[in-house]
């Protein structure tokens, strides 16, 4: 161990003191390219969750109105179907009401 670093004092003084500028440029540069990428796409998919988020309550309220409409588009229905029996039974009452009628006093003839 003592002898690798023997051996990296002398590398370093080989190559001699570096300048700050020389050391800046040996360093391995940021990828900002990625950097602004990877915000970015947070950003995206903050935004994009929050829309979701918006469209899905929406899609509730709508499927609650749907049901709603529904339910009283039946009720409706129910209630015609009533009226539409009632109207029928009352029509045969009252058919049946002239043929009695009809029965029950006989036509009188005229005595000339």
């Amino acid at each position: 161990m003592l002898v690798s670093m023997a051996m990296r004092s002398e590398g370093f003084d080989a190559v001699g003191p570096m300048t700050r500028r020389e050391l800046q440029a040996s360093r391995p540069r940021r990828p900002w390219l990625l950097i602004v990428a990877s915000l970015l796409l947070a950003v995206l998919s903050a935004v994009l969750w929050a829309k979701w988020e918006e469209s899905r309550v929406r899609a509730e309220r709508l499927q609650a109105e749907i049901k709603q409409v529904y339910a009283e588009t039946e009720a409706l229905r129910t209630q015609a179907a009533r009226a539409q029996q009632r109207a029928t039974q009352l029509e045969r009452q009252l058919r049946d009401g002239e043929t009695d009628r009809s029965f029950a006093r006989p036509r009188a003839t005229r005595a000339r």
